[in-house]
């Protein structure tokens, strides 16, 4: 898996710089603390159609989106392969656009990760006995940040390859292997991934 940093762009005060980097563009949108999840969505989908309308030259009308249940949005529209995808978080919602692709994204509050031993548990059954040794062998204090890194990393892949979310094993990483994964510089305690 490749590291590399990607800018997040703050949706719609950065319109005017929507330049995908190596074909990658990720959105940001600020969310109400108490706004419920549904509007939340409504919101990323207006905001992703009038982005792509925005790179693809055309009407925001001409833009449409397929959204079901448990699957990843997708642009209807033959003459592109875009891939998106969606992570939701209290207050941050984030798309990642692939203008050649598949992409996953994943967002994660720091202060939502569980404690040590649950952790602990939840590392190595998803993310392997390496990495979650990695995690816990640093400072206590960056144990958190750590675990939701690898986590968002994990969740990112999963998402970019279509798969559910599965326990760990060696096929597994073996499937995810072949994608490029990029940390987000993020603030306020998020921490977040991109796949492709």
């Amino acid at each position: 898996m490749l590291q590399q940093r990607l800018s997040v762009l703050e949706w719609p005060n950065d319109a005017g710089k929507l330049i995908p980097e190596n074909g990658l563009l990720v959105i940001a949108l600020r969310t109400s603390p108490n706004m419920q999840r549904a509007e939340a969505r409504q919101l990323v989908r207006v905001a992703v159609q009038e982005v792509l309308a925005l790179l693809l030259h055309c009407d925001v009308n001409e833009i449409d989106l397929l959204s079901q249940a448990g699957q990843a949005v997708k642009l209807l529209n033959k003459n592109h392969n875009i891939g998106l995808s969606i992570s939701h978080e209290v207050g941050l919602s984030l798309v990642a656009i692939n203008m050649s692709g598949s992409v996953g994204i994943d967002l994660m509050v720091i202060n939502s990760v569980p404690d040590d031993a649950e952790l602990r548990t939840l590392a190595i059954e998803y993310l392997g006995v390496n990495i979650a040794e990695r995690i816990l062998n640093g400072p206590i204090q960056a144990h958190k940040e750590a675990f939701a890194m690898a986590w968002t990393e994990f969740e990112a892949s999963l998402k970019a390859k279509g798969e559910a979310l599965i326990e760990w094993s060696a096929a597994r990483d073996e499937k995810l292997e072949s994608l490029n994964v990029c940390s987000l510089v993020l603030d306020n305690g998020y921490v977040a991934a991109i796949a492709y």
